[in-house]
């Protein structure tokens, strides 16, 4: 006799139903990973929305405020402008030899006037070279350029009385006080003279910028000679032949006595 299959055959209708179970969580799973997918994006679209809705407000607020923009900017040319025009400029002089726009004879001449002009005593001067503090693109004129902006500097010493170095200062900030300034000043007082030893650092700022109109300064003219300005000059001592204490012995020629003979 033949033994019986172990095997359970599925009817029709357990086939059916385990389709419908399978095609069912397959649309599940599409459904939920789709929604998944479409809820990440939505989110990232109200994300860029909520971004761009905010820089829209900003665009709508310029353009509302585009006149004071305007006005601002025109101001603000102007302000550059004026503010460049006061400080000297590098460029090429007439021998087409780039200059700085402040050298160490224009320092010194501005340290003159100064102590002339308060009745200093100017004894000495120290350079120092110029160097690049800053660079920033601005417009000049009507053009946006790269401007580069310079400093150089002096220490100068001299000896000058209380109200004279008030009148200095005054003069520094009063008079020049667009391209002129006190880095630091030092005081001692000098009980002989009742005069103060002042030693004095300034510093002066000039640009350089493409194309710029270089202006040589104007040196007034001065007595030549050899003298020093300053007084501070040390000459060589020079040894002069010591003076004769003893005059030299003269023999003045003699001259015989002509003979007479008694009569």
């Amino acid at each position: 006799m033949a033994e019986k299959s172990s095997k359970k055959k599925l009817t029709w209708r357990e086939y059916n139903l385990i389709l419908t179970v399978l095609g069912i969580a397959i649309v599940l799973a599409a459904y939920f990973l789709g929604y998944s997918k479409s809820s990440e994006k939505n989110t990232a679209l109200e994300e860029e929305i909520g971004t761009r809705k905010a820089y829209l407000t900003e665009l709508n607020d310029c353009y509302n405020n585009l006149t004071n923009y305007e006005s601002g900017i025109a101001q603000a040319k102007a302000n550059i402008t004026k503010n460049l025009s006061k400080l000297p400029v590098s460029g090429k002089d007439a021998n087409d030899k780039k200059q700085a726009g402040i050298n160490d004879e224009d320092f010194l001449l501005y340290l003159m006037e100064a102590n002339k002009a308060v009745g200093a005593d100017l004894q000495t001067v120290d350079f120092q070279s110029s160097s690049l503090i800053a660079q920033f693109d601005c417009y000049v004129g009507d053009q946006v350029k790269n401007v580069s902006g310079y400093r150089t500097g002096t220490t100068s010493s001299g000896v000058l009385s209380y109200n004279q170095l008030k009148e200095y200062l005054r003069y520094i900030y009063e008079k020049t006080n667009n391209t002129t300034f006190v880095d630091s000043i030092s005081i001692s007082y000098e009980a002989e003279s009742a005069k103060l030893n002042s030693t004095v650092s300034l510093s002066k700022y000039y640009v350089d910028y493409e194309d710029a109109d270089y202006s040589a300064p104007v040196v007034p003219n001065v007595p030549i000679g050899t003298s020093d300005p300053f007084g501070t000059a040390n000459t060589p001592a020079t040894t002069a032949p010591a003076p004769a204490t003893t005059a030299p012995a003269t023999t003045a020629p003699t001259t015989a006595a002509p003979e007479t003979t008694a009569a």
